[in-house]
């Protein structure tokens, strides 16, 4: 389900560079356009804060068998290997048969930050990727 902004914009894409950057780690799923949100709760940062703010974008994801990256927009927000200590700090399920659900502290990205960030995106490749992710934790 590829969201407006993909269609019209092309809001979500993955990038050539990035894509070519990753064929040799073996893709095992990526889907571009999809939609997707960032919840933040109690969220604290320099000059920033909320207690419970949604942004609705078009976003990307790619798991491969080194890497798990999420794109808001065109730009990968979250490029992580799988065996960075990080990645087993993100909770990782499977919201609905089509939502993948990513759920962490913000300070493992963002320098004294707290709260928490919930990053949902929607793809027909959910299962497949959460049992993957989940494989590896």
């Amino acid at each position: 389900m590829k969201s407006w902004f993909y269609k019209i914009f092309g809001a979500g894409k993955i990038r050539e560079t990035l894509l070519n950057g990753l064929q040799g780690e073996e893709i095992i799923a990526s889907d571009e356009g999809i939609k997707s949100t960032l919840t933040y709760k109690n969220f604290r940062a320099p000059g920033r804060y909320s207690n419970w703010k949604r942004r609705w974008f078009s976003g990307a994801i790619i798991l491969t068998k080194k890497r798990l990256i999420l794109q808001q927009y065109s730009q990968p927000v979250i490029n992580l290997e799988l065996t960075d200590a990080r990645f087993k700090k993100i909770k990782i399920s499977l919201e609905t048969e089509d939502t993948l659900l990513f759920e962490f502290e913000p300070h493992l990205f963002l320098e004294n930050s707290t709260g928490n960030i919930e990053w949902r995106c929607r793809t027909p490749d959910a299962k497949i990727i959460n049992d993957r992710l989940q494989m590896l934790k």
